[in-house]
């Protein structure tokens, strides 16, 4: 097993891809503790992993809160001894499509604060539980437009190169802590909406602008790509349980690209 025996703290962990990376945890021999802020979804997740013959526990959190979030990080370490691998997907409903002229400060900084802040605060909450002798990992997603130019997206491509430069920076503080800091960076994932991911709400203005439905918008982002395809929540949900493991131990301070060949570098 890829993780036995290491405790694996998932923020965002009622999301698709939270719930998602869980299972893949779960399945691979880690005790997971999945955090959100509705404790109805996290315990429907924790239900379906213990049913499959994994463990899981769940914890309300606030992770836009700096102060709340250490709270009750501090007290879930007390609970577990400490932490080995910790995911960040959790994720905020921006605006995608509108240009400079129409945008409002309010509505560029929803692609910008609240992704860095989440980042911040969990990232901040649970470094002192881990590294020395347990060898720690920070993992995260971010989606693919950081590198790209392209128009009506001006909060979401700072936000989503802010998250990538966020990952660099703290991967050098953390080395001599041995933590490692690793971010993922994926295209829209195939199954993501079905699965009741927030793009929907996302990727709904842009699909009503052309006419089409979320499912069909999606599906033509799929070719779009250089595979012809997108990721598979499946697939990321590997990818995570790969990266946390001593497999990739020689990993950090570096963006995984899972884009399907639309962004290069």
């Amino acid at each position: 097993m890829l993780v036995e025996g290491k405790v694996a703290v998932i923020f965002g962990g009622s999301g698709a891809i939270g719930s998602a990376v869980a299972h893949a945890l779960a399945r691979e021999g880690a005790q997971v503790y999945l955090g959100a802020r509705n404790q109805d979804k996290l315990s429907s997740v924790a239900d379906e992993i213990r049913a499959a013959g994994g463990k899981a526990e769940t914890f309300l959190i606030d992770v836009l809160d700096e102060q709340s979030a250490s709270e009750h990080v501090a007290q879930l370490a007390l609970q577990t001894g400490g932490f080995d691998v910790v995911i960040n997907a959790t994720g905020f409903v921006h605006n995608q499509g509108k240009g400079i002229a129409e945008l409002s400060l309010t509505e560029f900084r929803q692609g910008i604060d609240p992704f860095l802040a989440a980042q911040f605060n969990l990232s901040k909450a649970v470094i002192p539980y881990m590294g020395g002798d347990r060898a720690g990992v920070i993992l995260s997603v971010v989606a693919p437009a950081g590198p790209m130019a392209i128009p009506g997206h001006l909060g979401h491509v700072v936000g989503s190169a802010g998250m990538e430069a966020f990952t660099r920076a703290l991967a050098c503080e953390l080395a001599p802590k041995n933590i490692r800091v690793i971010c993922v960076r994926s295209h829209a994932l195939d199954g993501a909406i079905q699965a009741g991911s927030y793009t929907s709400e996302v990727f709904a203005p842009k699909a009503q602008a052309a006419g089409l439905t979320v499912e069909q918008w999606v599906a033509g982002a799929a070719q779009s790509t250089m595979l012809k395809r997108l990721p598979t929540l499946s697939q990321i949900a590997e990818l995570m349980a790969f990266l946390a493991s001593d497999h990739a131990g020689a990993m950090t301070a570096t963006v995984v690209n899972m884009t399907a060949g639309t962004t290069l570098d």
